[in-house]
């Protein structure tokens, strides 16, 4: 059951209305926690992720408490010191009564906007007409509870839900995320049941956050790419740049080699799954590296129309997104050719989403 949820609502339509990928009670760890069992710091009520573009991704965080009792300046206190520690850009917290206007003042000092619920929805609606209540499926909390209940009903599952719900929200290194989250997909593909709802669901949540992580990956990648480069110059550039550059991938092939020697097993070639198909998706992304991350949201969104009653006015919200900008739906089809592609367990799942994606935006 999650808490504080109609303030947590709130902070969804926010991240929608003004272009961010939601992420619900995002657990928050230190990457270099030397325990053999890494333990939970806090979490993050309401995240929201806005892909690489024009600009770099960037993230808001919301803290929601509807405690009579508690402290506005200390909450903002407190949230400030997690907007370093993430290093997010902005905070928002969300109280049941208003602070004192100094309060309100200091907050803003220290990069935390400080809000009652009712004013919180007078900024967001002079902030943004898209500030509906109704405008996504993303609100939906009975759908964000079941995502991550999966975790002990398909223990195999439990480390990719895991990762979308809170490690990916917070890595910094596209490739490093792109890798891993590929590679806790190949664990979890047997698990996919495509007549299930939430199973269509989890594979939309791993196309749109492949999209957010491609986003960043080709934007970088795009000022090194020149138009004259020959296939295998491509090939051997985008390979380095994915693996963290010539000496990380160097490393991690003679890894692969001396593992399969310790094995007693034939060496196969050392390369990112469905490598080819990589290489066919990057060089489209390339066409307009810049808008790459544009169908993260409205992807997402279609994921979480698996699990609700469908809505006209969502609808024609993510057809707009999808419409507006014509490369959106293209890339999106070439990100979820490319997953569905990686193996033949999930190609029902991607042929779904495709009918699914196709019928939204038609």
């Amino acid at each position: 059951m999650i808490k504080d949820a109609i303030q947590k609502q709130k902070a969804v339509r926010y991240c929608v209305a003004h272009g961010y990928v939601p992420y619900m009670e995002c657990l928050v760890r230190y990457g270099e926690d030397t325990a053999a069992k890494p333990s939970d710091i806090t979490d993050v009520d309401v995240l929201g992720l806005r892909p690489a573009g024009e600009a770099q991704e960037r993230r808001l965080i919301f803290d929601c408490k509807t405690l009579a009792k508690t402290s506005g300046v200390g909450r903002a206190l407190w949230a400030s010191g997690l907007l370093q520690l993430i290093q997010a850009d902005e905070a928002f917290v969300i109280l049941t009564k208003p602070a004192p206007d100094g309060h309100r003042l200091a907050a803003g000092k220290i990069g935390v906007h400080l809000f009652a619920e009712k004013l919180f929805d007078e900024y967001a609606r002079s902030s943004s007409t898209n500030y509906l209540e109704g405008i996504t499926y993303l609100d939906n909390l009975e759908a964000w509870d079941a995502l991550w209940k999966l975790r002990t009903q398909l223990p195999r599952v439990a480390p990719l839900v895991e990762f979308l719900s809170s490690e990916a929200a917070f890595e910094r290194s596209a490739t490093a995320g792109f890798r891993t989250l590929l590679s806790r997909l190949k664990s979890a593909e047997g698990e996919f049941d495509v007549t299930k709802p939430i199973h269509r669901l989890l594979y939309a949540v791993v196309i749109s956050q492949a999209i957010t992580f491609l986003s960043s990956i080709v934007r970088e990648f795009s000022t090194v790419f020149d138009q004259g480069m020959g296939l295998e110059a491509f090939q051997t550039t985008l390979r380095n740049h994915v693996w963290g550059g010539r000496e990380g991938y160097e490393l991690r092939k003679r890894l692969h080699i001396a593992l399969q020697a310790g094995k007693q097993e034939d060496v196969t070639d050392f390369q990112l799954p469905g490598w080819e198909k990589f290489v066919e998706l990057v060089r489209a992304l390339l066409d307009a590296p810049m808008l790459t991350g544009t169908p993260a949201l409205p992807v997402k969104d279609i994921a979480f129309r698996e699990m609700a009653t469908p809505s006209s006015l969502v609808d024609a919200r993510i057809k707009f997104e999808l419409s507006s900008n014509p490369r959106a739906r293209q890339f999106a089809m070439g990100v979820n050719r490319y997953v569905g592609s990686l193996s033949r367990l999930l190609k029902d799942c991607s042929e779904n989403f495709a009918s699914g994606l196709s019928k939204v935006a038609a």
